[in-house]
């Protein structure tokens, strides 16, 4: 009998691959669904939902004192009716968002890692549309309610802080105006000092800061790298066990407060948001809060997605500060 020279295969080898490949050998698939995405949204976590809008514009009152003075008076002095402290009235507009999936009833009926594709892909979308509500709430959209409705996002509620040199302008802190954009500089712990002391000067007492992940680093370089060495004490970690904004995060100890500071890839490169969480909160209306919906047949497949309508509610917008127009 002919031997095989070494290292070559025997004529009619039943094998798992080639032209005399086995017909009955399993497939290999794994029961998960890998998925590496960041879900992390740290302002809508942050200020989480407050009470509902009630209508597609909805409205609230902020308070503000008289100026401090001398107020000196005579003995037996008269009485004098001074002006009432009128609240400011202040409103946004409900904004709809909504991602939508079609799954045919086939592919619903067959035998799917993850179970039934459309449960699946709702989940999913319910994600997205968190994803989504962070990325429009950290930027300059102005609000409109001219269809399709959109809300004012942080940035044109907040006028403590500052905005590039040259022609850039602070929102005037009712969310009708944006930041006007000067020239782009480099971000410096004194940038920050200044936004933390606006906003106390005022009443406010930022807790978290927002910023991007290249910002984050320039920042946690600025406290407590080479060079900074008298900044290096002020400069602490949390504990590596998660919290309640989105896990570890560098606290900084200003004159003025302890800010988180966190980074968020959903936030715009040129700008740090310096935010005190109680005086924010998302406000949907009622039933349509991250609504999983199924629309009605029409062939055959399942249609839904999931809806959220709603604002972003800041019921004290001197209480946030805001440094733009970073490099």
């Amino acid at each position: 009998m002919a031997v095989a020279s070494e290292g070559a295969a025997i004529a009619n080898t039943y094998l798992t691959t080639g032209g005399n490949a086995a017909t009955n050998v399993r497939e290999d698939l794994s029961d998960i669904i890998w998925r590496i995405d960041p879900e992390d949204t740290p302002l809508v976590t942050a200020i989480g939902r407050g009470e509902n809008a009630d209508q597609i514009k909805t409205e609230w009152l902020g308070q503000n004192l008289s100026a401090a003075d001398s107020n000196v008076q005579p003995e037996g002095f008269r009485f004098l009716a001074q002006p009432a402290q009128k609240p400011a009235r202040l409103g946004n507009y409900c904004q709809i968002m909504v991602r939508t999936i079609t799954v045919s009833n086939t592919l619903r009926a067959s035998d799917t890692i993850g179970g039934d594709e459309f449960d699946r892909q709702t989940l999913l979308k319910g994600v997205e549309v968190r994803r989504d509500l962070e990325w429009w709430i950290t930027r300059d959209k102005v609000q409109t309610g001219v269809d399709p409705r959109q809300m004012s996002s942080i940035q044109c509620w907040i006028s403590n802080g500052s905005m590039g040199a040259g022609a850039g302008v602070m929102p005037t802190g009712t969310g009708l105006t944006a930041p006007v954009h000067g020239t782009a500089r480099a971000l410096t712990l004194d940038l920050v000092a200044s936004a933390m002391q606006a906003a106390f000067t005022v009443g406010g007492h930022p807790k978290l800061g927002l910023l991007s992940p290249a910002l984050k680093r320039t920042f946690s370089g600025l406290a407590g790298g080479a060079g900074n060495i008298a900044q290096t004490n002020l400069m602490m970690q949390t504990p590596a066990e998660p919290i309640t904004i989105v896990g570890a995060v560098d606290a900084y100890l200003t004159d003025f407060g302890r800010i988180e500071m966190a980074p968020d890839i959903f936030m715009p490169t040129d700008v740090l948001l310096l935010i005190d969480t109680e005086y924010a909160e998302i406000a949907p209306l009622p039933g349509r809060d991250m609504e999983q919906v199924e629309y009605a047949v029409t062939g055959d497949a399942a249609d839904g997605g999931v809806v959220f309508e709603g604002t972003l509610r800041v019921t004290a917008p001197r209480a946030h500060a805001m440094v733009g127009d970073l490099l």
